[in-house]
């Protein structure tokens, strides 16, 4: 491995670096109050709050619960938060065996969901992911993820959920006794309080318009069987979220299986969408043909098109197989696809005040929706247009069956552009802002799940933009930090009132700055991506990953050649060491790193420097990007 020694003495310490610090300083702090006051002594959650809950649903939000702690321990915080990550899955996991799922079995049958959807399970296994990501060499995470993307493979008899002949997953409920179209058993779809702000599954079911229909039981029933008969059967796109499973096997064994499988199935998508002129459908029938349950519709899918979010979540699957396909051929071409898609939807925006209002959804056309939207972010009609008896329900523009014209999330845009590091990808982000919120040059304060979302402002600071955009993310993450504690300490909700996201939304680790600034990448995509970084870091004298103790990074430029780092030791007197690495997976190369005037050839994904105490050091690093076989094998 090579080995560069930083020189130059610091003559003052940058405030980023110090910021930087800090948060790891202050997150290292939290977890045993977060475990002690919301968990049970054996990790179990306060939640379910009845002992014989009964569902399909919220195995995942346990697990979101803690789906960055080990992210944490990997980008350098302290070793407990590997072992109360591994404490919190086994725990969780054993804690969700004892609920019954309604179909005559448990949640979670050989320590895996008994079947439910890829939304729901991608944002769940995310924690799984990272606690791979984190601990590689532990034998029980190799061998649940080996089995666990054996249910995908069909390699256990009692779980069969890929169709080989037909390239579909065969329900768009999957787990680990099979495909589950059981789930649809045609109990009434009855109105829910959530429903309201999503629409109908479908427009084409005489006498059903509105949501608020579903309060009428035979309606409703009309409606899940509807349901039944079209999704029970059907491979769903989301369904794409599940090639990160197989590819943490992948990245465990390098087995072709593995890789055969991921570029298979995506590549049956890839086909229907050429069959569909382009434009990507969002289901297919057990004969592996669009629309072959749904009445001949390229739309109407779970999770799909008309329901219940539109396109975020076929962006987000799209943009986790493109990022699968690239580590497994070392090719971004596959970018085309997701491309398409923007470029076609964009053609149909319609432009208001300089922002382009993107159609979100695709239906019945003439089907207008009439349901509960936010007004600042979706195109309504005005009052006149309104027909319920619900006066705060919205009649929404449509144009052609498409609807829900809203300003892009920026989410899974800037991915693609990370993905490809092409202009046009950069060009298409920029024109599809929204003007009206100048979020890309200033830091908001709003509610997410995984407390992100700052990805324009970050893009804007590798163009040069925003140029104090380190100091002030780190600050927010800090205030996330102490405000969630602070409330946490003063938290008087009786765990007998806790609803299944009692612990998301106290959760006080929070890495976009983290993962921004010192591994040069995004978040990954939540409901199942896997890490995309420029960078990662071991500390060789503890043998673990992560930034060693005192040393701060901050990712300054991301191109298509490669990145500018730059390495801070803060410790006075001390020397640290640290071996940098060129992606998550190894999977780019290193050519060569510019340093002080001095050019080193390194040909490696690897290479360490040495930064004696109180030195920094710049490097120009020109990478070879996915050129190497991806794998969680670490440098010692």
């Amino acid at each position: 491995m090579k080995e560069i020694t930083a020189t130059r003495r610091q003559t003052a310490l940058p405030e980023w670096a110090v910021l930087e610090r800090q948060l790891i300083r202050t997150m290292n702090q939290t977890p045993e109050f977060v475990l002690e006051k919301y968990t049970n002594l054996d990790g179990s959650m306060l939640w379910p709050t009845d002992p014989n809950y009964t569902s399909t649903d919220a195995l995942d939000d346990m697990y979101e619960s803690f789906h960055n702690w080990p992210l944490f321990y990997f980008a350098g915080g302290d070793e407990k938060f590997l072992t109360y990550s591994h404490r919190q899955f086994d725990a969780i996991t054993e804690q969700f065996t004892h609920y019954s799922c309604g179909h005559g079995h448990p949640i979670v049958v050989k320590e895996y969901e008994q079947g439910y959807d890829w939304m729901h399970q991608g944002e769940g296994y995310e924690f799984f992911y990272l606690l791979n990501l984190a601990d590689p060499e532990n034998p029980k995470n190799r061998e649940r993820s080996l089995r666990f993307a054996g249910f995908l493979l069909n390699e256990d008899p009692d779980a069969i959920n890929y169709d080989p002949e037909h390239k579909v997953l065969k329900s768009c409920y999957l787990g680990s006794m099979g495909a589950a179209g059981r789930n649809f058993d045609g109990t009434p779809w009855m109105w829910a309080d959530w429903k309201q702000w999503y629409g109908l599954p479908f427009h084409d079911l005489p006498g059903i318009t509105t949501v608020d229909e579903m309060h009428d039981e035979k309606k409703a029933k009309r409606m899940a069987e509807a349901m039944r008969d079209r999704l029970a059967h059907s491979d769903t796109l989301v369904n794409l979220m599940s090639t990160s499973m197989v590819m943490n096997a992948f990245l465990h064994t390098g087995q072709d299986k593995y890789r055969e499988w991921i570029l298979e199935y995506t590549k049956a998508w890839r086909q229907r969408t050429a069959e569909n002129g382009g434009l990507v459908p969002d289901n297919a029938g057990p004969d592996g043909k669009i629309g072959s349950e749904m009445n001949g519709k390229w739309y109407g899918g779970y999770y799909g098109w008309t329901w219940p979010h539109g396109f975020y979540f076929l962006a987000d699957a799209l943009t986790i197989a493109c990022e699968n396909e690239a580590l497994l051929t070392g090719q971004t071409k596959g970018c085309d696809w997701i491309r398409s898609q923007y470029q076609q939807l964009l053609k149909l925006a319609i432009e208001k005040d300089g922002t382009f209002f993107i159609p979100q959804k695709h239906g019945d056309p003439g089907a207008i929706q009439e349901y509960h939207v936010n007004p600042e972010k979706v195109l309504c009609m005005d009052d006149s247009a309104k027909t319920t008896d619900n006066p705060s329900f919205s009649r929404l523009v449509e144009k052609d069956g498409w609807y829900e014209f809203m300003p892009l999330p920026q989410t899974q845009p800037i991915h693609l552009w990370f993905l490809s590091r092409q202009p046009e990808d950069f060009d298409f982000i920029w024109k599809t802002r929204d003007f009206r919120g100048h979020d890309w040059q200033e830091i908001k304060t709003f509610y997410s799940k995984f407390q992100g979302e700052h990805d324009l402002a970050w893009l804007n600071y590798l163009q040069g933009g925003f140029p104090d955009y380190p100091e002030k993310i780190l600050l927010h993450n800090l205030k996330q930090t102490c405000t969630r504690m602070k409330e946490m300490d003063e938290d008087t909700e009786p765990p007998e009132e806790y609803t299944d996201s009692y612990l998301q939304k106290r959760n006080p680790i929070t890495m976009e700055g983290l993962v921004q600034l010192t591994m040069g990448g995004p978040l990954p995509i939540y409901n199942g991506g896997l890490l995309e970084v420029s960078v990662c870091y071991f500390d060789p004298e503890n043998r673990r990953p992560g930034l060693p103790e005192d040393v701060a990074a901050l990712v300054k430029t991301v191109d298509a050649s490669g990145i500018c780092l730059e390495l801070h030791n803060l410790h006075p007197i001390r020397s640290r060491k640290i071996v940098v690495q060129a992606g998550a997976f190894s999977e780019h190369n290193f050519q060569k790193a510019e340093a002080d005037g001095k050019t080193y050839s390194i040909n490696d994904c690897r290479f360490a420097v040495t930064l004696p105490g109180n030195t920094e050091i710049t490097l120009r690093l020109e990478m070879d990007r996915y050129c190497n076989t991806p794998t969680y094998h670490r440098p010692f």
